[in-house]
């Protein structure tokens, strides 16, 4: 009893803290609520039908209150972070993988084309059931990214599902370190130079600094900027890059829970490399960092954004140390496009980026998926289907920035 009450008093002192500070903005309602929750807590321990372990009650608690605020909320148990931090000390190789939550499932929303996971066939939109059998449903997004990572050659088997599968499939590779995740450009015709960027890590922002550059000494008169599968770097990362294209005006900004702005990031002319107009491809892999930039390209009139929704990856999260050695991770602010679209919204119609032009249009997506059905090699078709998309963008994006009316700047 004296351990189940510790317990019951640990619990309490955690919920009234965390509860505190929301009830200076909702009033009494909060403390409301945690009497609501310990009367449930109440009669689980005295009318359960077997005697319940609390210790396991009151972690499941926490981690079922963490899961109902966002994917990039979470808490871990003492054992938990220790585990992490264990993990965290033998390397940081990796799978070359992007992941979020999404209908309470691990999903894959971005992948190094070079990467391991990509190499052993998973795919963007699959979902993750398993690692090294191990199921992954109530884990949060920092244990199971911590579970993908370790000494290079470490080797994981991961058990997923795919919507084109009725069974889950079994990979299994070796971790490796991050690659350079290079920067490609080349010429088009019409003048019109190509910058791939695929990853928004510390060495890509110079890398395409330096690409941009030669593009423009080459000739180019107009830049395609393909953001498409572009998922990782810092928000910092992404106002950089955005930068190169914006002259003044905001790039981004954070908000509060009371709608406040805590950060508000602008532009520096300084750190301008060109004014040519431009045509952005983003799909349902681009996030993070690079919604940042195309949030900020579309709302001031630099860029048209061709292609598909974002995928709407936008906040900051604090890290909490417990007495208790748990560890909380809290998001704290959302990122806002200069005219304020939220890049992370709660609803899967509303979150992330819009395109000026979505390309491919339903009715071809349609075509598209119906000539992918009949095609019986599965991995295989996948990518050819993901490669006919992708040239559909880029010929629209080319005809955008060689017709008459391009919505962007002229360059000076």
């Amino acid at each position: 009893m004296f351990h189940k009450g510790k317990l019951l008093i640990f619990l309490v002192s955690f919920l009234i803290v965390l509860y505190g500070a929301s009830a200076a903005f909702f009033g009494k309602e909060a403390y409301k609520e945690l009497s609501v929750f310990m009367k449930v807590l109440d009669r689980v321990r005295d009318e359960y039908v077997e005697v319940p372990d609390m210790n396991e009650v009151q972690e499941g608690a926490m981690r079922g209150m963490m899961d109902a605020l966002d994917p990039y909320c979470g808490f871990l148990t003492r054992k938990q972070f220790e585990d992490l931090e264990r993990r965290r000390a033998l390397g940081t190789a990796g799978a070359g993988v992007v992941l979020s939550r999404k209908s309470d499932v691990i999903y894959v929303v971005s992948l190094d084309p070079e990467g391991p996971a990509a190499r052993a066939g998973m795919h963007r939109g699959d979902y993750v059931i398993a690692i090294d059998g191990e199921g992954v449903e109530h884990k949060s997004l920092l244990e199971v990214d911590s579970l993908l990572s370790g000494a290079p050659g470490t080797r994981v088997k991961i058990t997923l599902f795919r919507d084109s599968r009725t069974k889950p499939r079994e990979l299994e590779f070796a971790l490796e370190a991050p690659s350079e995740a290079p920067v490609g450009s080349r010429m088009l015709d019409g003048g019109v130079g190509y910058l791939k960027i695929a990853s928004l890590r510390d060495q890509a922002v110079e890398q395409a600094k330096i690409k941009l550059k030669t593009l423009i000494s080459a000739g180019a008169r107009k830049i395609v900027l393909d953001l498409r599968g572009c998922a990782d770097g810092s928000a910092a990362n992404g106002a950089t890059v955005a930068n190169y294209f914006l002259s003044d005006g905001v790039i981004y900004y954070s908000r509060n829970r009371e709608g406040e702005k805590v950060l508000v990031v602008e532009a520096d002319p300084e750190k301008t490399v060109t004014l040519l107009p431009a045509a952005v491809l983003i799909n349902g892999s681009t996030a993070g960092a690079a919604e940042i930039v195309a949030g900020a390209l579309k709302d001031g009139k630099r860029a048209t954004l061709v292609g598909e929704r974002s995928f709407g990856l936008g906040s900051e999260q604090k890290t909490i140390q417990l007495k208790s050695g748990a560890l909380l991770v809290l998001s704290t602010a959302k990122y806002c496009t200069p005219g304020g679209t939220i890049i992370q919204d709660d609803g899967a119609r509303t979150t992330g980026i819009e395109p000026d032009l979505e390309s491919p249009d339903s009715e071809k997506r349609q075509d598209l998926a119906v000539e992918s059905y009949y095609d019986e090699d599965d991995d295989g078709k996948y990518q050819r289907l993901q490669e006919k998309v992708e040239q559909i963008q880029l010929e629209k994006a080319l005809e955008i920035l060689l017709g008459e009316n391009i919505p962007a700047k002229i360059a000076a």
